[in-house]
């Protein structure tokens, strides 16, 4: 029994996850993958930090002068608010903020990709 629920759980976390990658085509025209990311812990959330991470991998590859597969991620804005207490983002701040429901799930999510690809360091 305790095995069974074991697996149970293992297939429940691994069902509840979120992914993506990020197709383009090269000036050569050669397809290729890159940018691939996964979240797990909060599907509504980890949906929009997926695309975030996504959409600025597009940006990047069509500076590059590559074409991306899925245009959409190239028109998306990526700003991220400004923190409340005037300090770089963190995870637990983020969190905070979002529990009392001062950020919504995009915004949330957004933040965890912009932290996830160092940007809150720059």
């Amino acid at each position: 029994m305790r095995l069974f629920f074991l697996l149970s759980l293992m297939l429940g976390v691994i069902s509840c996850s979120t992914r993506g990658k990020l197709e383009y085509i090269t000036a050569e025209g050669e397809r290729k993958t890159a940018c691939e990311t996964e979240y797990t812990w909060e599907p509504p959330v980890d949906k929009y930090a997926v695309e975030y991470i996504l959409s600025y991998c597009a940006k990047k590859a069509v500076q590059r002068g590559n074409k991306v597969v899925d245009e959409s991620l190239v028109n998306l804005d990526l700003t991220i608010p400004l923190t409340p207490n005037g300090k770089p983002w963190t995870f637990d701040y983020a969190k905070g903020l979002h529990k009392i429901n001062a950020l919504s799930d995009k915004e949330y999510g957004y933040i965890i990709g912009y932290i996830d690809l160092g940007l809150n360091e720059e």
